[in-house]
């Protein structure tokens, strides 16, 4: 699985303006945000509200270059809010998907890492479709 999504019933403003606490709460911080739907409309496409956070947490980014540097193109992690209607949908990209296309054999040590970095991805996305 690619990535993980849940509605929410925070309209897409609100749903925006709680993810820097939600996710700086969950030892992980926003590096960047990305007002994607803007940027597609400045070019003539109409696209639904939509917003890009780049996130990151040091200390597991560190553990995944060590298991292999190529792991550059996947980090940070995606954080996605889109508008939908009056409520907003949240979606977070699960790296092991294009960690493991990396990684034919897998360590113990990988897969424990990485269900425990998608354990954490998912339960922001949680946290915010209880919001």
């Amino acid at each position: 699985m690619l990535e993980y999504r849940k509605s929410t019933k925070l309209s897409f403003e609100d749903a925006c303006a709680r993810v820097p606490g939600i996710i700086s709460k969950n030892g992980f911080a926003v590096l960047a945000e990305i007002k994607t739907s803007d940027i597609l409309r400045s070019k003539g496409i109409d696209y639904a509200n939509l917003r890009t956070y780049d996130i990151c947490n040091a200390a597991y980014a560190a553990k995944a270059l060590a298991f292999d540097s190529r792991v550059e193109t996947i980090i940070p992690c995606h954080l996605v809010v889109k508008g939908s209607g009056d409520h907003s949908e949240v979606s977070v990209q699960l790296p092991s998907e294009m960690f493991n296309s990396l990684h034919k054999e897998k360590t113990q040590e990988m897969e424990n890492f990485l269900d425990g970095i998608e354990a954490k991805l998912k339960g922001i996305v949680d946290v915010m479709a209880n919001e």
